[in-house]
């Protein structure tokens, strides 16, 4: 199924009737450090069938979010990442009634032994790709490999592509935003990092511009995390 690749969405189960729900986020980083884990295919499956009920990718900052969640049932949890051991465990997050805001939950990997900087594997330059190009929507046609239709994003193999933006997740009124700010003479580089080799990737592939613009992330980490295990069972 392709997923608007544009702006930020998430995969919403089915909810019943009564149903209480919350919504829950939270960064995904390396173990006994700081560090995010950007493109982090995180997933809240079924048990039973393995099919999935809600899923989310981190940006540079590790960030996930899934939106409203169905509480107080049991999941399948698991979180992939490039270079990283992948994480599977059944939770049950739990409502809380005196939480009026994001239940945050946050998940630690491990590096796997033979784990290598996270590089893209190819670099373009507007310039060279679309020399025409005067708005940031007039590349996305010319990127090698890449089809670019109706909003959607796929390899050569009809597999799904994430957009990013300096390493960032685009919601639709700052990425409007960043349309009237910049042009395509502001994009430095896009760079392509291929995912296809990772466990279970939301998306196959990340294309990452790289824009000479300002940029603010109030979710970044600053400060040493601990893992949440209020959900664990």
């Amino acid at each position: 199924m392709k997923k608007l690749i544009l702006f930020f969405l998430f995969l919403g189960g089915a909810v019943f009737a009564g149903a209480r729900e919350q919504w829950v986020t939270g960064h995904v980083f390396i173990r006994g450090t700081m560090q995010a884990m950007p493109f982090a295919s995180v997933w809240l499956l079924d048990p039973q069938t393995g099919e999935s009920e809600y899923a989310a990718f981190t940006s540079v900052n590790g960030w996930y979010d899934f939106g409203n969640v169905e509480m107080d049932r049991v999941y399948l949890l698991k979180v992939t990442a490039p270079g990283c051991e992948t994480v599977t465990k059944k939770i049950k997050p739990r409502y809380d009634a005196t939480v009026r805001l994001n239940r945050t939950y946050n998940i630690a990997l491990e590096r796997t032994p033979d784990a290598g900087m996270l590089m893209p594997v190819a670099m373009y330059v507007p310039a060279e790709i679309a020399p025409d190009a005067v708005t940031i929507e007039d590349v996305y046609g010319h990127i090698p490999g890449i089809v670019y239709e109706d909003g959607f994003f796929t390899d050569e193999n009809g597999a799904d592509v994430r957009i990013l933006f300096n390493g960032y997740i685009m919601y639709s009124a700052e990425y409007e935003k960043l349309c009237e700010l910049a042009t395509a003479k502001d994009i430095v580089s896009i760079d392509y990092y291929d995912l296809s080799d990772t466990d279970s990737p939301y998306y196959a592939g990340v294309l990452d511009f790289r824009i000479n613009i300002a940029g603010n992330d109030a979710l970044a980490i600053t400060e040493p995390l601990m893992e949440n295990p209020s959900w664990d069972i």
